[in-house]
């Protein structure tokens, strides 16, 4: 409370009280509004951008020096002609890029695991729910790994081969696929793109390592790849899976593309029609 003094005499008729009656708003109208955006933002969830955008595979020259975008994918599935952990670098054909990678007649334990030539061709269900699945990690570090991200490949898509299934007196040469996939902006591009988050301010991350798996949908399991056949390896079920089960994959966050490297020796690029990105049957101990 302010206490005033007023000296009256007979000659003063009128007197001016000192009491400010304007509120003083002046500078602080910033300040208030700042105070009510912080409350606001208490009592409602904030807004995170999550938006996604997509990246292409960037672009690579041909032997024409022609400039290409697409990417692909080569599978491959170890045949069971001999033990996996016989074999030898020079065994490296027993992994072939086919759906039909062991012969049922010839090798009956293993006839639940392939498909026929007549189930690829008329798209049977147990072909059809079969796919290629790519995670994406943030390290190679299994025990402290995150998975960000998946792209599915479905069998649907892929090269075509030609294969004979009528009998010997009636031939049928039809056409079926093979898990080899040159994806593009048209065609076959599902898996072609990558999608991930346009802003930077919720997770800063340009660099994924990318591991690969096939859901055999006719035995209901997965099974794992590497990037190069186990009798390319001398200790076949014992070795550093941060090596073998992995590709590199770089984000250009300005052009909106990607490019895959091997994660191992130089870490060359990888991806061109010429030089694909090459998975092999991981095959477990029997």
């Amino acid at each position: 409370m302010n206490k005033f003094r007023f000296t009256v005499n007979d000659k003063d008729t009128q007197f001016n009280l000192p009491i400010e009656i304007d509120f003083d708003n002046l500078g602080r109208e910033d300040l208030i509004k700042q105070y009510e955006d912080d409350v606001i933002e208490q009592v409602i969830n904030p807004v995170e951008d999550f938006e996604t955008t997509r990246y292409s595979h960037n672009k690579w020259l041909n032997v024409n020096n022609i400039p290409k975008n697409s990417t692909t994918y080569e599978f491959s599935f170890f045949n069971r002609t001999v033990d996996v952990d016989t074999t030898t670098p020079a065994n490296s054909n027993l992994w072939v890029s086919s759906y039909t990678y062991v012969d049922p007649s010839v090798y009956q334990n293993y006839s639940g695991i392939t498909f026929t030539n007549k189930e690829l061709y008329y798209y049977a269900n147990s072909f059809k729910r079969s796919f290629f699945k790519l995670d994406f990690y943030d390290t190679t570090d299994a025990q402290n790994q995150q998975i960000y991200f998946t792209v599915v490949i479905p069998t649907q898509q892929g090269e075509k081969t030609q294969v004979d299934i009528g009998t010997p007196t009636v031939p049928k040469p039809v056409d079926i696929r093979k898990p080899l996939f040159n994806l593009d902006y048209v065609g076959d591009k599902e898996g072609y793109f990558i999608y991930w988050l346009k802003s930077r301010e919720y997770i800063d991350l340009n660099t994924f390592y990318m591991s690969a798996k096939f859901f055999n949908a006719k035995i209901g399991q997965f099974v794992r790849m590497t990037n190069r056949p186990q009798s390319n390896i001398s200790e076949k079920f014992n070795f550093d899976k941060s090596e073998y089960f992995y590709y590199k994959v770089n984000l250009d966050v300005d052009n909106y593309e990607y490019e895959v490297f091997e994660e191992y020796g130089v870490g060359n690029r990888v991806g061109q029609l010429n030089n694909g990105i090459k998975w092999y049957e991981y095959v477990n101990p029997q």
